[in-house]
């Protein structure tokens, strides 16, 4: 192992940065045009479609410069759009396209497959726990409850 994984913090770093090249590398294979991050933002519109941009980054944990940027790109891609709140025309509502709904079952499909892979080595019980210790980490480092969000 290398010495500088005697640090839980590289260690932790470093193997984000593996999953993202991954993530990445799977994403540009199946042909979706999408990043990292931008998947993240496609996931939890999959979840909840047609939301604010505030209600959005809170489920995605982004702050709204940072998620416009996203959109912004999403929407270039002809996968998200923004159309005008209902009650109020100063805000906007982030919309998924035809396009991003008929990609959504392969979005999903290479989600699970790059988990599948990430996690292939583990039980149950340590993927539970795995999730647990992330879980306890954001929020130690967000002071937050995961159940608040």
């Amino acid at each position: 192992m290398l010495t500088i994984f005697d640090s839980t913090c590289v260690l932790l770093a470093k193997a984000e940065q593996k999953h993202f090249l991954y993530t990445k590398k799977m994403l540009e294979k199946e042909g979706l045009e999408v990043s990292p991050g931008q998947l993240v933002v496609l996931y939890a519109l999959y979840k909840k479609d047609n939301i604010s941009i505030s209600e959005l980054s809170k489920e995605v944990f982004l702050d709204n410069s940072t998620l416009t940027g996203l959109i912004d790109r999403l929407g270039r891609a002809d996968l998200v759009m923004r159309v005008e709140a209902p009650n109020d025309r100063r805000s906007y509502q982030i919309v998924l396209t035809k396009k991003a709904k008929r990609l959504k079952e392969k979005t999903l499909k290479v989600m699970k497959e790059i988990e599948s892979k990430m996690l292939e080595e583990f039980s149950e019980s340590e993927i539970l726990l795995f999730r647990t210790i992330l879980e306890r980490i954001y929020c130690t480092l967000d002071s937050c409850s995961i159940a608040d969000n």
